[in-house]
């Protein structure tokens, strides 16, 4: 895995992420490779599509918390949009955030 390559195309504050795992590159590397199995995206899809808030907020909690530990800015960005949403607009952000999500993992699996 290129990690500067990924970096560039999924947007990741590389200096920011690599500050969180105090310097170590294989580390960072590691939960980029787990990225897709921490933010259990499929337990938020199954809460956006039972209309189900308690588990929309863990789910999109969840994206928001293992994006940051990367470096991933405007993901977290849009799940803490997400998590903290109170209006009938859940499915529209649901979708952009998916969007946004289905990128980042399609860059990660091609590395």
């Amino acid at each position: 895995m290129n990690i500067k390559t990924i970096a560039s195309r999924i947007d990741i504050d590389w200096e920011e992420a690599l500050e969180y795992y105090g310097g170590d590159i294989a580390m960072l590397k590691d939960k980029l490779a787990s990225f897709e199995s921490d933010t259990e995206f499929e337990e938020l899809k199954k809460a956006v599509a039972s209309k189900d808030p308690d588990g929309i907020r863990k789910g999109a909690h969840r994206i928001k918390k293992a994006s940051e530990k990367v470096g991933l800015k405007s993901l977290a960005k849009m799940a803490e949009t997400l998590e903290k949403d109170s209006t009938d607009k859940t499915e529209e952000l649901f979708s952009d955030l998916k969007e946004a999500y289905d990128s980042v993992i399609k860059a990660l699996k091609e590395e």
